[in-house]
């Protein structure tokens, strides 16, 4: 999902000269607003003021800037007032965008709805506040309405690029349909929405829960990082959940029926979802004319959004028709589920369960670095099925003082890494070695560093008096990558300790050499 970015350089905004140092913004073109009468011109400008603001303060939020937040969401109440504009779609953008600024200001002053779920607080001086979550509420506007695909010259192009030249991905697409297909059908009807939406999923990202896009969406649901947390996912340095195949769908699934909500039709909300629903209400209004989705002037990239989706459809439903087979081959998503509290490494997870590093990454493609995130709250991880018990108990006899955490650390004005080690308790050689820093006296003020963190200070201060080389010996499922990520190391200088190349090759039984410098 390619939406705008929330950040807007405010060219259209016009300082006025002044001793007030008051903004406003430079009036809509008037040959957009003579249709609709001076009431409503006046309107349309107010709200077009509001929503730049509403924005500006939406890029804020997100990063966790409110105090430069609030003021903005405060000018965006002012600036829609209490008018009624008589045009029918002008008093309903007002009355949703007003709904919004409100929900937004009613959760940085800790009032109003309360956020569903919470960010959890990490242990590393980031202050936070609970992100209001997107719910999942009854359709009032008939949700369950099907997907009506239509066959026109936009359809037809693409159904035509499908059997040619875009064959390939199509059916690359396709085979990855048995093991999401049946989790995604399910939420679907759960949320009372038409099972066609499973295609939007093969379009956006081709079902990989590991996509990324030039417009750094991610994700099978293809969510931006301002988007996602206002659906309530979280997105910060050890979680991605825009990565999780089950909680992003459920984030989609609301959003979509939002979208649907709003707009009363499967096509304009699909616009919506791929350009933002703003952009498809300033289309509406510059052509009040247009009936419907296929008449609007939108992105290129949007107007062939909704023909590539029911493209997909109509090859999905019926596949032998356009010389496609369905396949069945493969098993769907299936795991036990686990409850960890701190920071574990998947490399322990991994072994407990019998597999390897990069069976659990698969299965838990949200988890961006080689642990589960330090914090009180329990984490949840999935672990192949059958072997969840076994996993718990693996951990829980681990004895206490081989047990290491993490910590994120963010440097703030004057600290120095003594004055860092000391605080946890840790030692100055061993936060250099899991960062890679070369110089301990030269840390930047901002940047984050990893602590390893042990139960007591003697066991973290082992940590300083490590031999100069460790000896690891490759087990099944091991990389080199995956190998330094278990020592705190860059694989860049595992390879060159060991005269490897990027693509040498290690077999189980082969001796690694880590250097602890």
């Amino acid at each position: 999902m390619k939406l705008p970015r929330i950040t807007l350089a405010l060219f259209t905004v016009v300082v006025v000269a002044g001793c007030s140092g008051t903004s406003r913004v430079a009036p809509a073109p008037s040959d957009e607003l003579r249709a609709l009468g001076q009431d409503g011109a006046s309107a349309a400008e107010s709200i077009a003021a509001a929503e730049l603001l509403y924005k500006e303060a939406l890029a804020h939020y997100v990063t966790d800037e409110f105090e430069e937040a609030r003021p903005l969401l405060r000018q965006a109440l002012a600036e829609l007032g209490d008018a009624h504009p008589s045009n029918t779609g002008l008093r309903s953008e007002r009355s949703s965008l007003k709904a919004r600024v409100e929900y937004f200001l009613a959760a940085i002053e800790g009032r109003g709805p309360p956020a569903a779920q919470s960010v959890p607080i990490e242990t590393a001086r980031i202050d936070t506040i609970p992100l209001p979550v997107l719910e999942s509420t009854e359709s009032t506007t008939g949700c369950e309405a099907p997907v009506v695909t239509v066959t026109n010259d936009r359809v037809e192009k693409w159904l035509d690029y499908f059997q040619g030249r875009g064959r390939k991905d199509m059916e690359r697409w396709l085979s990855r349909a048995p093991r999401y297909r049946p989790m995604i059908d399910r939420m679907l009807e759960e949320e009372g929405l038409p099972p066609e939406l499973f295609y939007l999923a093969v379009i956006e990202s081709g079902l990989n829960p590991n996509a990324y896009s030039r417009a750094h969406a991610a994700g099978m649901w293809q969510f931006i990082s301002s988007r996602a947390r206002m659906c309530g996912l979280r997105v910060d340095w050890w979680i991605d959940e825009r990565r999780d195949p089950e909680t992003a769908t459920r984030a989609a699934c609301a959003y979509l029926k939002e979208l649907h909500q709003r707009f009363g039709s499967w096509e304009l909300a699909l616009a919506g979802y791929n350009s933002g629903e703003g952009r498809v209400e300033r289309a509406q209004r510059k052509r009040p004319s247009c009936p419907d989705y296929w008449c609007l002037d939108l992105p290129r990239e949007t107007e062939n959004f909704v023909p590539k989706f029911m493209a997909a459809v109509l090859i999905g439903t019926n596949p032998s028709k356009y010389g496609f087979e369905m396949p069945t081959a493969g098993a769907p998503l299936s795991y036990d589920t686990i409850e960890i509290t701190d920071a574990v490494d998947l490399q322990v997870i991994a072994e407990a369960t019998g597999t390897g590093y990069d069976d659990i990454k698969k299965l838990n493609p949200a988890l961006r670095r080689w642990c589960t995130p330090p914090s009180s709250s329990p984490t949840t991880v999935r672990v192949p099925t059958g072997t969840g018990r076994q996993c718990l108990a693996a951990i829980a006899s681990i004895p206490p003082e081989e047990r290491v955490t993490w910590r994120r650390h963010r440097v703030t004005t004057g600290e120095t890494l003594s004055g860092i080690a000391r605080a946890y308790g840790t030692s100055i050689s061993a936060i250099t070695s899991v960062n890679d820093i070369r110089n301990a006296h030269r840390i930047r003020t901002g940047s984050y560093i990893v602590i390893p963190v042990g139960p007591g200070t003697d066991s973290a201060s082992a940590y300083a008096h490590l031999s100069p080389t460790v000896s690891y010996r490759v087990r099944r499922g091991d990389t080199v990558s995956s190998i330094a990520r278990k020592h705190g190391k860059s694989t860049r200088d595992v390879l060159r300790w060991n005269g490897l190349a990027w693509n040498s090759r290690i077999y189980p039984g082969d001796v690694i050499t880590i250097r602890n410098m």
